[in-house]
């Protein structure tokens, strides 16, 4: 094919941004399964192969398509120029972390136990996140003129909504870019990238004067105007600050369990963000809270077998955490970790092990719309009507009292 240069341009771009892209068959789809096996994990081949058959009747031969699925998920399809049946995927990717939450909403929907639930995380654990396309559709625009030519010989089509997306609208040539406007983005994103690694390694170690300067004094080419509006821009930031910090936190050596309460509480004060400062006083927050879970970790103080029984306990809630279960996982007997536990943590291992499925039970009855067995079921209670039993004895009210109480004061 005479693009051929360009295709695999294309491809290695998309590889340094961390997007698959696939070229396969309307056959090999079925094996190649871009979604990552999502759809096989939940048992849905049959409409797996369904959407492929749907996709492949819907793609026009000069365009570049859009879809983004029921899981949040992003894919950009198209046939190949002087190709009967080959075609380039590119993804799947989001346009946005997807809190917990909505995951656990969504492998109830599709009735995905909690002991599969960790699987179910994974699968999306791996999916890139892209809050701007710009570059991105530029890249495909810039490949389009190449395959197809210039101003209508192609277009670009959303299939989510059966429509062109405004975003995704074919550019003319007045504002086309250029091959050197082209290179010129990927080395400002190339700096950004290096400059966020650096970040992120200083964060991980838990070196809070080098990540605050780096944050006081962040370069142009990270601080890049992506919003009209100043406030706005300033949020966004934030938010992307959010998420490296969390990231390098996690590379640190601080449990997820922690991670989220964190980055959830910082999230809340991104959008009370009223002015620049406050942004970058914010940003400079951030970074001194997830150094500070690096250096000190909230259990750092306990013996070294305590913190790895919290640690296990905070990960593995809906599991087997009972006494001989976890003292012969630490290879010691049941008397001195119970011993031990009560000592240095001042409750029983089982008054520990309650208080934290409860105290988990309660973020989620608030933070979600899952129905209260599903809720039991995560925070390792079997029995729904004990765990009624056990929440109302530690909260003073049953889990449908507690949720109706605080939904009333918010």
């Amino acid at each position: 094919m005479v693009y051929d240069p360009q295709l695999r341009f294309l491809r290695n771009a998309l590889q340094k941004m961390n997007l698959q892209a696939l070229l396969i068959t309307p056959e090999s789809i079925y094996h190649q399964r871009p979604d990552f096996g999502l759809r096989k994990f939940l048992g849905m081949d049959s409409l797996y192969e369904q959407a492929v058959r749907t996709m492949e009747g819907d793609l026009k031969p000069n365009a570049i398509h859009k879809i983004t699925d029921e899981f949040f998920c992003n894919y950009i399809f198209l046939r190949l120029p002087g190709t009967e049946e080959v075609y380039l995927i590119i993804g799947p990717y989001v346009s946005y972390r997807i809190p917990r939450e909505r995951l656990l909403e969504k492998a109830e929907h599709y009735n995905v136990s909690a002991k599969r639930f960790s699987q179910f995380e994974t699968c999306f654990s791996g999916i890139p996140t892209v809050t701007d396309d710009t570059a991105l559709f530029a890249l495909l625009s810039a490949f389009g003129e190449t395959a197809w030519g210039k101003g209508s010989a192609f277009e670009f089509i959303d299939l989510t909504v059966d429509v062109a997306a405004p975003s995704l609208r074919v550019l003319s040539d007045e504002n086309m870019p250029d091959p050197e406007e082209i290179r010129l983005q990927m080395q400002t994103m190339e700096k950004r990238y290096a400059y966020e690694n650096e970040l992120i390694d200083n964060v991980s170690q838990g070196l809070v004067s080098r990540a605050e300067r780096m944050i006081r004094f962040f370069p142009d080419a990270v601080l890049d105007q992506r919003s009209p509006d100043p406030i706005r821009n300033v949020k966004n930031y934030c938010i992307v600050c959010n998420t490296l910090m969390r990231k390098a936190a996690e590379k640190g050596g601080v449990h997820p369990f922690h991670l989220d309460r964190c980055s959830s509480a910082l999230a809340k004060k991104v959008e009370l963000v009223s002015e620049a400062s406050d942004g970058m006083e914010l940003m400079l927050e951030m970074v001194r809270t997830y150094c500070r879970l690096v250096r000190q970790h909230s259990i750092g103080h306990y013996p070294p077998l305590v913190q790895k029984v919290l640690t296990y306990m905070d990960a593995n809630l809906s599991g087997d955490l009972r006494l001989h279960t976890l003292a012969a996982m630490h290879n010691v007997s049941d008397s001195y970790l119970s011993a031990l536990f009560r000592r240095e943590y001042g409750k029983t291992l089982t008054e520990c092990i309650m208080e934290k499925r409860i105290n988990a039970a309660a973020d989620l009855l608030l933070s979600t719309h899952l129905q209260v067995q599903t809720v039991a079921q995560h925070c390792g209670f079997s029995d729904v009507n004990y765990f009624s039993k056990i929440f109302k004895r530690l909260q003073g009210v049953t889990p449908r009292q507690f949720r109706e109480k605080r939904s009333q004061n918010m």
